[in-house]
């Protein structure tokens, strides 16, 4: 199995107690995915990350799941600077172009950031005569982060859709039958609402949504129209509706009406739907 470095950001920003209860929403998102998903994965928290132990078939699987900004295959070592060096002057064995070392540190060590990156950029440089540096538009990265007693070496960092974790807020209802509706209820589930989808037989769009939400509910309907006749669960606390300025129309709800798009033009959505079609490598083939 594969190590994984996840990181989160608004989650950070939170007071002592709120932030470890949503890292542990998060967790338990994660591994209700990899449930799902038919995969294992072994979770361990420290302050301000979480790492992941999977096999690296997965690793698309963190870059659908809210809360988590970005993630990075990792190698794990002591915080010993000879250790760090060890690894570091393999990672680009015969590789030519430039690069540049990332380092950063938490605890008390030996060295401060900056003599680790130039240690490190050295070990580099020592066993690969094709490399140089430039620290400002390098071709490559190499990165250090060190924590307590342990280093973490790696050369990407992937994607995530940020967020909060899914769950941590309230509980919304909504229609989905266009890409509009589908991204307005994406756009809350990023905020953490728990959405409750209805949606009509032939809706690809809401069979999308279950790429993000390993235990989405799930109700069809005939058309829009039924949306009045239906008795929603009480702790739905608001509809989701996918429009924008320009395709406002007047409706008409018991619960409050959310319209996360009502800024946005063609455009901006369609820019937002490719980002998420690149998340979980999907071509969406309905654009």
């Amino acid at each position: 199995m594969k190590l994984y470095l996840l990181r989160y950001g608004e989650i950070g920003t939170k007071s002592t107690v709120i932030r470890r209860n949503f890292e542990l929403v998060l967790m338990d998102n994660i591994e209700r995915m990899f449930l799902k998903e038919g995969k294992e994965v072994i979770l361990e928290r420290t302050r301000g990350r979480i790492f992941a132990h999977a096999d690296d078939t997965a690793e698309n699987i963190f870059a659908r799941i809210f809360g988590i900004v970005s993630y990075s295959p990792v190698t794990k070592v002591s915080s010993e600077i000879d250790d760090i060096l060890e690894i570091s002057g393999k990672i680009w064995v015969g590789k030519r172009g430039t690069f540049a070392v990332r380092a950063r540190r938490s605890g008390t060590h030996p060295y401060t950031s900056q003599e680790l990156a130039a240690a490190v950029g050295g070990a580099v440089l020592e066993t690969n005569p094709g490399l140089k540096v430039n620290l400002d538009s390098p071709e490559r990265e190499l990165h250090v982060e060190v924590r307590d007693g342990r280093a973490y070496i790696f050369t990407e960092i992937r994607p995530g859709p940020g967020g909060l974790p899914l769950g941590s807020q309230g509980k919304v209802a909504a229609y989905v039958e266009s890409r509009n509706d589908f991204l307005a209820v994406w756009l809350m589930m990023k905020r953490g609402a728990r959405a409750y989808i209805i949606h009509p037989s032939a809706s690809p769009w809401a069979d999308m949504l279950e790429r993000w939400d390993p235990n989405l509910r799930r109700l069809e309907v005939e058309n829009i129209h039924g949306l009045s006749e239906l008795k929603l669960p009480s702790q739905v606390q608001g509809m989701v509706m996918g429009e924008t300025m320009e395709s406002l129309c007047s409706t008409e709800y018991d619960l409050p009406i959310f319209r996360p798009l009502i800024g946005f033009n063609r455009g901006r959505i369609s820019e937002y739907i490719e980002k998420i079609a690149s998340l979980c490598d999907s071509q969406f083939d309905h654009l």
